[in-house]
């Protein structure tokens, strides 16, 4: 039933591309005909009384034809249908990585859809909580160009029953997540999706990721600490150093 919605979305759309095509034709099939037949009667009748009027209404009919003939001319394809992109995740300490996930994914379809995991699964499904609040890590996805729409505190693990809330609601035809694996307790976040074939994958950017610049600021911090710490040298210093060879001897 889930997979039924979108085909018929597309039935739906051709349907009324035929209809408008089909429309259009004849509307340009009629005022081409009308200006025919006013000009030929022109033509036969020369001067008259009713000339100027008649004339007037033959260049508003073959200008009628021409902006229908317009309008036919951009109907040579149809236009692309909105395909829907789901993507979710934490987003902490959102960085390159995660925009190019969204340039990616937005990619793939018209419309990219973002949902940022609550605060609570988060810490269920990873064992800490993450290092921006539920408001910060939503402004900072809110913020990329390349994110049509974002909701708020959705699960960790895409279930069954979230995947189908996701469809329903926000009308998605693919969730889509970086290729490297998204494991908890043993089990693929996202089999769900891949079991309804609504699965796709995108390469995930390498040498960036919240951990690895978590990991820099603490290397960067310690090197601080170890260039501010005071030296052995001073007034001070040196009455410790005479106070511990006096001890000494």
């Amino acid at each position: 039933a889930l997979s039924c919605s979108t085909h018929e979305r597309h039935v739906a759309h051709k349907m009324a591309y035929l209809f408008e095509s089909r429309q259009l034709l004849l509307s340009a099939a009629l005022a081409a005909s009308v200006a025919l037949l006013l000009d030929r009667w022109l033509r036969r009748r020369g001067r008259g009384t009713g000339k100027d009027a008649l004339a007037r209404e033959l260049a508003r009919l073959e200008a009628r034809a021409e902006a229908v003939r317009e309008a036919l001319a951009g109907l040579d394809e149809p236009p692309q249908r909105e395909v829907r992109i789901w993507m979710d995740g934490a987003f902490d300490m959102m960085h390159y990585g995660h925009a190019n996930a969204f340039r990616k994914g937005r990619a793939l379809g018209t419309h990219l859809i973002v949902g940022v995991n609550d605060d609570e699964s988060i810490l269920r499904c990873k064992g800490a909580p993450p290092l921006m609040n539920d408001e910060e890590r939503l402004a900072m996805v809110q913020a990329c160009k390349f994110v049509d729409e974002v909701v708020p505190k959705v699960p960790y693990i895409m279930s069954p029953e979230y995947l189908r809330w996701a469809i329903e609601t926000y009308r998605i035809d693919y969730v889509v997540h970086g290729d490297d694996p998204c494991i908890v307790d043993g089990r693929d976040v996202y089999e769900s999706a891949r079991a309804l074939g609504k699965y796709r994958t995108i390469p995930r950017t390498e040498g960036v990721s919240t951990t690895e610049i978590v990991g820099r600021m603490l290397l960067l911090t310690r090197d601080h600490h170890r260039a501010a710490a005071p030296s052995p040298v001073g007034p001070a210093a040196g009455g410790r150093a005479r106070e511990a060879r006096t001890a000494g001897e």
